[in-house]
């Protein structure tokens, strides 16, 4: 069964990880910089680059675990980075943008059914179930890296509800695990110094890394478990 434990202590316990979560936390705490100091123009210029890099990290870490490298945490280059996050909006980019294009016309649709928040309800199961397509595709790409399996339709409807569920029970744990480190530290900086601290704001930043890389551990040990053998080899 897939753990969130096993998920953490496999990307903390890599080699040179605080190294390269460190690496990998700056353009973050770069980023948190530009947008609280208002200056949006950089921001939205770094950012984009940002995000390509944390895409990177989740593609390779899933990469990384599911096909049994003796490492998770991809090396800290920016222009490799870069490839493989734009490699990977060709791959999942389509079914990413007809998935929310198909969501925002269901969720139009109005429901005569007169339960309290019924609308409410129904629009979550539709964007549950669009997510879990979009997800189960990443993970699919991911594993091999080869843009046509993104587009498994035969795999993605047999095994995305599974990946859902997977994913639902993995939500709170990954809450509890940020709860109790973030909250901690959180409470430690609150009481002796102040919560705009730059050390407090720079372990934020290198927590929301490490989550990343805690979230494609176990996207790649959802997949082995869930996806058919016969398709996972």
């Amino acid at each position: 069964m897939a753990s969130i434990k096993d998920a953490l202590e496999e990307s903390i316990t890599d080699n040179l990880a605080f190294v390269k979560y460190f690496l990998y936390a700056i353009p973050v705490f770069i980023c948190y910089n530009l947008f609280s100091s208002g200056n949006m123009g950089w921001f939205y210029f770094l950012g984009f680059f940002t995000l390509l890099m944390l895409v990177s990290i989740l593609i390779q870490c899933i990469y990384n675990v599911r096909n049994g490298q003796n490492y998770v945490l991809p090396t800290f280059n920016i222009f490799s980075f870069i490839a493989t996050a734009f490699k990977a909006i060709f791959a999942v980019g389509p079914i990413l943008g007809i998935g929310l294009w198909v969501g925002g016309m269901l969720v139009g649709i109005k429901i005569p059914i007169p339960i309290p928040n019924m609308q409410l309800i129904y629009a979550i199961i539709v964007w549950l179930l669009l997510g879990s397509i979009i997800v189960t595709s990443l993970i699919l790409y991911s594993k091999t890296q080869k843009i046509k399996d993104a587009y498994n339709l035969v795999l993605i409807s047999n095994t995305c509800i599974d990946i859902l569920v997977a994913i639902i029970f993995y939500i709170p744990q990954l809450a509890l695990v940020n709860g109790l480190i973030v909250g901690i530290l959180a409470y430690l900086f609150g009481v002796f110094f102040t919560l705009e601290n730059p050390i407090f704001i720079f372990l934020c930043c290198m927590a929301l890394v490490i989550n990343v890389a805690i979230t494609g551990n176990y996207f790649a040990q959802i997949d082995y478990e869930l996806v058919p053998r016969e398709e996972n080899n």
